[in-house]
């Protein structure tokens, strides 16, 4: 056995002893033991940190049955606390935590399913090689796992909207638009987790490195891929967002985060700045003429493409109800409302002429 594996095997026995003492009967020495298994330097004053019940937090981030990296409630006032704490743990100790959770929680199976969705083949094994924390409202938790084969892939384990991205997932390939791959899994302990490769690609609306003259350059195929995840995101009721378009080196787009969908009602808001309003004010920001004059192509381009795969929507509508329809509990879990009100909604939405 390397030495890797060793020393993870003994962290996993030392947490099989701890979670073995009742939750009530856990005593600071006995967290500081296992924190010195598990490679903390200063332990004592881990344990010290003035984070409210920071114990119990503790003993949930180490709990080899909880996905959670961040045993906190997102909208805590703690949260950036709690974050930081954890991201000051030293690397291997954040992966033998990480690496202790998959086991139990069913998650190894399933990061092997996505990763043979990505290469096209099941690989044997992988290890763990980085942990981290996102900073953002999602809780996402980023790792990097190398596979038998060498290669390397940065993944997010995502707990949140997950079954909203677990709907949206299927639709794309229907249409034949560009899609990541990603693995929806419930654990023995009943969470929902939806594991995805890190996206590639340029951030369309955020990448504050795009140049006007890249933008000038390539507006055409952007306007494009933009066009043909809108016609999809109107139909399905997709919240679209700023940072929600990525676009490929291969001049593709794809959207990621689809976690809000179904907004079908006529007061449902979008925060959303269309694409031809967009891209002429980042390549034109001080010529109004040329903007006007962008403007102009770029929405006609995006109106052509846009009823296109709206007539091809329409077309696959057969497909898409089917598929749907297998997703009728997630669904009406999801929305809180009969499947049958929301197919409804969905069949008006792709009625309407745009």
């Amino acid at each position: 056995m390397n030495p890797i594996k060793k020393d993870l095997v003994r962290y996993e026995r030392a947490l099989n002893r701890f979670f073995g003492i009742p939750a009530s009967e856990r005593k600071p020495k006995d967290r500081e033991k296992l924190l010195t298994t598990l490679g903390v330097p200063n332990p004592g004053e881990f344990l010290g940190m003035h984070i409210p019940l920071w114990h119990a937090r503790i003993d949930e981030l180490l709990d080899p049955t909880s996905t959670d990296m961040l045993p906190i409630s997102i909208g805590h006032s703690y949260v950036n606390w709690v974050r930081g704490a954890i991201r000051s743990l030293p690397k291997d100790s954040r992966v033998k935590v990480f690496s202790s959770k998959i086991k139990l929680t069913g998650l190894k199976k399933a990061i092997i399913e996505l990763l043979g969705k990505m290469k096209g083949k099941k690989p044997r094994d992988f290890n763990i090689e980085n942990v981290q924390l996102v900073e953002k409202v999602h809780k996402d938790t980023h790792i990097t796992v190398v596979d038998d084969e060498g290669n390397s892939h940065d993944l997010y384990i995502s707990r949140f909207g997950c079954i909203g991205e677990y709907i949206f997932g299927g639709l794309p390939e229907i249409l034949q638009l560009p899609c990541q791959p990603f693995q929806f899994h419930v654990t023995p302990q009943g969470e929902e987790i939806l594991i995805k490769p890190v996206e590639k690609g340029i951030n369309i609306y955020l990448d504050e490195s795009l140049s006007s003259e890249y933008l000038l350059k390539n507006w055409e195929w952007i306007t494009n891929g933009v066009a043909r995840c809108d016609a999809l995101g109107d139909v399905i009721g997709s919240a679209l967002r700023y940072g929600h378009y990525i676009g490929t080196e291969g001049g593709e787009v794809y959207t990621i985060d689809n976690i809000e969908i179904f907004h079908l009602d006529s007061d449902d808001v979008k925060i959303h700045e269309p694409i031809f309003d967009f891209l002429p004010k980042k390549i034109h920001p001080k010529d109004s003429r040329k903007r006007k004059a962008l403007s102009a192509r770029v929405k006609k381009n995006y109106t052509a493409t846009y009823e296109k795969e709206f007539g091809c929507i329409k077309e696959n509508w057969p497909s898409i109800e089917r598929y749907l329809s297998e997703m009728k509990r997630y669904i009406r879990e999801y929305t809180g409302e009969p499947f049958e009100l929301t197919l409804s909604k969905i069949k008006t939405n792709l009625r309407k002429k745009r």
